[in-house]
């Protein structure tokens, strides 16, 4: 049987469930009510009439159609209700399940929850149509901030995206060295792939590791029946997946969830920095309507970035799988960590020894000034570790030739090696939000990466 009748087969029994589940759920029409038969009778005077008989109406009238319920939405929401709009990765994960039911008990409110990509989300929050988002795309997420649709952002957690496959693997995943290359791999054996395609987080991340691949991911719905575009939540791709034995990226969170439940998929691909998943939380802007929440969303995003509630993310998954699913990252939980929250950078690539960095390590090193000319022509200072020692620490090969920096968003940046080796005043310097950025005197302004998470040598 062809691939192409696989998948079309897959999508029209997903289809007919559906079709079926609606006709279920949709209640059969009252009989219509009849007259018995009268016999026939000799004719009669018409009474008088005592009343003015109605105007026959031209066509009948017909019953008000049954409305849909409507999806709860900050503006039609309760005094006592918050509206949050989120990713269907915390929602399938089971982590809001988990943590909600406690904030709800401790300030006497609903917490309504709209399950979506992170793009529709974000649109939510755009529309005045939740109080509060948690999402994980954070250039998506400066662009809200920055449109001036959300008045307040906080780092709450992250975890990292997994891609999965069957166990036999017949595109070879297991031998790429980064996702870059294993979905190359997958693409040129036209493997089946399963996309979000829904504009979600993952689906955003999905389309940087194309990107990384040297494939336009706008054209990747043209290159063949290979590339399916489900168009559903993480839950519906991963049963999509599993049926057509097909690889997909995840975040590990609901792929671990899932396996609870039984799947053939494995992990096939991990541990590249590209694919790090940071999540934050966002107080939609009051200025989007009365409705707003505003006091109750503050409210809402202090108890999330506690640390009593870190602690419980912290927690959640140990019992099932040994780790969380989620690891705490807020500002809070940090400073009371020390600032040590797990490895902070990464050095990878053509180097004879690849290093991890936490932040506490990054500080405890010798700090120095960079002075970096800014947009208006003045000058910003810079404290960090030398570039120049975290490279000699990783003992870049002869021949690597490329410094490519790597944000937590997916973008990257290329300078020459040679270049990056002889700027004794480049740094690494740690934020007050606790992430890191490039301060990169005398480069490009594409050189000052922001959200830095690698060093990989070319």
């Amino acid at each position: 049987m062809s691939q192409r009748l696989i998948v079309r087969l897959v999508l029209l029994v997903s289809l007919l469930s559906l079709l079926v589940g609606c006709a279920a759920a949709t209640p059969e029409p009252a009989p219509t009510p009849t007259t018995a038969p009268v016999a026939a009778e000799e004719p009669t005077a018409a009474p008088e009439p005592t009343e003015a008989a109605p105007e026959p109406t031209a066509e009948p009238t017909e019953a008000p159609a049954a409305e849909e319920p409507e999806t709860p939405s900050a503006k039609t929401a309760a005094a006592d209700e918050l509206v949050l709009a989120t990713t269907t990765s915390t929602e399938n994960s089971g982590l809001l399940a988990y943590l909600l039911p406690e904030f709800e008990q401790e300030n006497s409110v609903k917490v309504s929850v709209i399950a979506v990509g992170t793009g529709q989300s974000l649109a939510l929050g755009e529309n005045g149509d939740a109080d509060v988002v948690l999402v994980h795309a954070r250039a998506l997420e400066d662009a809200f901030m920055e449109a001036g649709h959300g008045v307040r952002r906080e780092d709450v957690m992250y975890n990292d995206f997994i891609i999965l496959g069957p166990a036999d693997d017949p595109a070879g995943v297991t031998a790429a060295t980064d996702a870059a290359e294993a979905l190359s791999l997958i693409a040129e054996s036209e493997s089946t792939f399963v996309s979000r395609g829904d504009d979600s987080g993952t689906h955003v991340k999905e389309k940087d590791v194309w990107a990384a691949a040297g494939i336009d991911p706008d054209t990747l719905t043209t290159l063949g029946d290979w590339y399916v575009s489900a168009g559903q939540g993480m839950g519906g791709v991963l049963t999509m997946a599993n049926e057509l034995q097909a690889y997909t990226l995840s975040d590990r969170a609901t792929y671990l969830a899932r396996t609870l439940e039984g799947t053939d998929l494995v992990i096939l691909a991990e541990g590249d920095p590209i694919l790090f998943n940071p999540y934050g939380i966002i107080a939609v802007n009051p200025d989007k309507g009365p409705h707003i929440k505003a006091e109750l969303a503050n409210t809402f995003i202090d108890w999330f970035v506690s640390v009593p509630t870190q602690e419980r993310i912290a927690e959640f998954g140990v019992e099932d799988f040994g780790s969380s699913l989620f690891v705490p990252d807020s500002a809070l939980w940090r400073e009371a960590q020390g600032g040590k929250s797990g490895v902070a950078l990464v050095v990878s690539g053509d180097v004879a020894i690849p290093s991890e960095w936490t932040l506490d390590d990054l500080q405890d090193l010798d700090q120095i000034e960079a002075l970096v000319e800014n947009k208006e022509g003045g000058t910003d200072s810079f404290w960090g570790a030398a570039l120049t020692e975290l490279l000699a620490e990783a003992d870049p090969d002869d021949e690597a030739t490329l410094l490519v920096l790597v944000a937590d968003d997916g973008f990257e940046s290329e300078i020459a090696l040679e270049d990056a080796l002889a700027c004794d005043t480049c740094v690494v310097t740690v934020q007050d939000d606790g992430t890191l950025r490039a301060a990169m005197p005398g480069m490009t302004g594409k050189a000052q990466v922001k959200g830095l998470v690698e060093l990989r040598i070319d």
